[in-house]
């Protein structure tokens, strides 16, 4: 089954100059809280289902040690070139490269599965140091749009669902989390009416890269003072397999 975007999809979600949306600002900045929390920061990352790389870039540029892969054949953004291989499998990556992953990142990746556990199953076994798994999701059914099926999402997940898979998968989970509460309210206003969202996501003007920095602050101290049972229109979790897998 197709589960990846075209190009000309990724065209659309990800144009030149979405690293200084609110959006990417703010999961970016709640990414490298994770990892550092979660890992100290020292391991050695991969994404899986990196698209053009923007997190992948900047993960980096704040010092962390991460490496981005694509099924997609997607050309990576300025400055991300030679950390994505594109058009690449994870799995059938040399094991020599495997051994070295300590984390993966799937960053709103399974809900494009209409089964995600075997494809996760799959990832564990492939990669024999992995010791955390760290998984974003849209959440909350009731703000169901047509951005979701303009995406090819198959579902929007909540703590619980996550919480399920991973006991499925024999999985610690070691925090989660809803975040963006401050986008919820309007989208599930949205959804109550019946008024679709712009499938076109615009990156800002220079000038208004101020507000966007702004509202991705917003963002970020709403994280820090809501409980994480709040909420919100996305959701994170940090997983320890049980297991080390088997390499392929």
């Amino acid at each position: 089954m197709k589960t990846t975007f075209s190009g000309h999809l990724y065209d659309m979600c990800y144009p030149p100059g979405i690293e200084h949306h609110w959006w990417t600002l703010a999961r970016n900045r709640l990414l490298a809280n994770i990892l550092r929390r979660e890992s100290g920061g020292t391991g050695i990352f991969l994404e899986v289902g990196c698209g053009k790389g923007v997190v992948v870039k900047s993960l980096k540029d704040r010092g962390f040690n991460i490496h981005g892969v694509e099924l997609a054949n997607v050309k990576p953004m300025d400055g991300a070139q030679t950390l994505v291989d594109s058009g690449t499998d994870a799995c059938e990556w040399a094991i020599e490269r495997r051994s070295q992953i300590t984390g993966l990142l799937l960053l709103d990746v399974i809900e494009h599965l209409p089964e995600p556990e075997e494809f996760l199953k799959k990832l564990e076994s492939s990669f024999p140091k992995l010791d955390v798994i760290i998984i974003t999701v849209p959440t909350c059914q009731e703000i169901w749009s047509n951005y979701d099926s303009f995406c090819g999402h198959y579902r929007r997940y909540s703590l619980g669902m996550l919480e399920e898979l991973a006991t499925h998968l024999k999985w610690k989970t070691k925090s989660a989390g809803y975040f963006f509460r401050f986008p919820y309210l309007p989208m599930r206003l949205m959804s109550l009416l019946g008024v679709d969202r712009n499938i076109q996501i615009n990156p800002p003007t220079k000038m208004m890269r101020p507000l966007h920095r702004l509202v991705s602050a917003v963002c970020q101290l709403e994280q820090v003072l809501v409980p994480r049972r709040i909420r919100g229109s996305s959701a994170y979790g940090v997983y320890y397999p049980d297991r080390v897998g088997q390499t392929q």
